[in-house]
């Protein structure tokens, strides 16, 4: 559902004014930073505008966040270079609590925090590398307030990863439904597995023995029987979830069957004030979404039922592609009725016409679909804007001197 051209001008206007604040203001002093800060608040600007007028969502956000996410596995990769020498994780980087804290670990964490009252994670409270486990704890909190399970097409580091993969021209190399069947609560069980197993090893056994995203971030140092072998489950692992499964399925394998902080969002994200529903008097159970959705919660006992499967991200696939506009947002609480006429109000002189004209306006604005990509797109530029900006100005570095390090 697209708004008015002159709605979106205002709204990606006013998308303008706060990415300034928040990202462009503070790189004033250094020009590079300045100029790659400038560049990446246009492309933000553009794309809420783009989402907005042509009411499409998936393949702006889509293109976002895959920039996100790779800007992000870029200069995390470029920071333990400069100050470790490589990727790998020592132990004396562990004994030191200096390991930077991934929010995928948060589930592992909440159960020995509140009932032991200790924090398993080699990480600082605040502080230490990225902030620390208190601010990363903030900075998911409020991305489950604001986005719900959006957080997982809108605010993740790392989601844009087999996004991106899995965006690949033409049709899959083999149907996903089966998988759908077999393999849409994994998660689940992998949320339950490693939350018993980390109270009981008072350890972050995920980031331990199966996260697949070592194979883009840090991992241990590889010295031991006991690291080879985690060596080797890493590399399977991110192989298969992040790029091969991906690429033959077009959808995103890794998040969709088995992150822990997805599954938990899942379930969190029910605070969040927004939904995904289906208008049952529209839908000719036509399959579309079911074969566009890239996390597999939609099939068609949900479009019978309305509704759409409780791990959907919020990504807007599922209504870019639906042809009678059956599936869109709502948000509890807010129903608009319909706008009078507008026939009716151009008869009535200018007075009534600037009067429909600013209602019309407004309630463009307070629209569920809306309110809910404004804010994630806010969300996630605001979490991006330093990686994006720090991943272009290395990028400079390395056609004009060869070299990406900025130390």
């Amino acid at each position: 559902m697209k708004l008015s051209y002159f709605t979106s001008l205002l709204l990606s206007f006013v998308m303008l004014l706060f990415l300034s604040t928040f990202i462009v203001s503070r790189n004033i002093p250094n020009p590079p930073w300045f100029a790659a800060s400038s560049a990446w608040t246009m492309f933000l600007v553009f794309v809420t505008f783009m989402i907005l007028k042509t009411g499409k969502i998936y393949k702006y956000r889509a293109l976002f966040f895959s920039i996100y996410a790779f800007s992000f596995v870029f200069t995390f990769i470029m920071h333990l270079i400069e100050t470790r020498g490589s990727m790998a994780l020592t132990r004396e980087i562990i004994a030191a609590n200096e390991t930077p804290l991934c929010p995928v670990a948060i589930p592992m964490l909440i159960v020995p925090a509140l009932v032991k009252h200790v924090l398993i994670f080699p990480a600082k409270l605040i502080g230490g590398p990225y902030g620390g486990f208190i601010p990363v704890l903030l900075l998911w909190f409020v991305g489950a307030v604001t986005l719900g399970k959006g957080w997982c097409s809108w605010g993740c580091f790392y989601g844009g990863i087999d996004e991106g993969f899995a965006n690949r021209p033409g049709k899959p190399v083999k149907s996903p439904e089966s998988f759908y069947s077999k393999w849409r609560f994994f998660p689940f069980v992998i949320l339950v597995l490693v939350v018993i197993w980390a109270f009981i090893a008072m350890k972050p056994v995920y980031c331990e023995w199966l996260c697949p995203l070592k194979l883009v971030t840090e991992y241990p140092e590889i010295n031991s029987l006991t690291t080879y072998i985690q060596a080797i489950i890493f590399i399977t692992l991110g192989t298969g979830l992040l790029f091969i499964l991906p690429i033959i399925f077009k959808k995103r394998t890794q998040c969709a069957l088995f992150c822990p902080l997805g599954a938990l969002q899942s379930v969190v994200g029910h605070v969040n004030p927004y939904t995904v529903k289906v208008d049952t008097d529209k839908c000719k159970l036509c399959g579309l979404c079911i074969e566009a959705c890239p996390v597999f919660a939609i099939n068609t006992e949900n479009l019978k039922k309305g509704r759409v499967g409780i791990n959907c991200t919020r990504c807007g696939k599922c209504m870019d592609v639906c042809p009678q506009n059956a599936i869109d947002f709502k948000m509890f609480g807010v129903n608009l009725t319909p706008l009078s006429a507008e026939k009716s109000i151009r008869e009535h002189g200018i007075v009534k016409r600037l009067v429909y004209g600013v209602e019309k306006i407004l309630r463009e604005i307070v629209r569920p679909r809306t309110l809910f990509v404004f804010t994630a797109i806010l969300f996630g530029s605001i979490i991006s804007g330093s990686m994006v900006t720090e991943a272009l100005v290395r990028l400079f570095r390395l056609i004009t001197t060869g070299s990406v390090l900025i130390k």
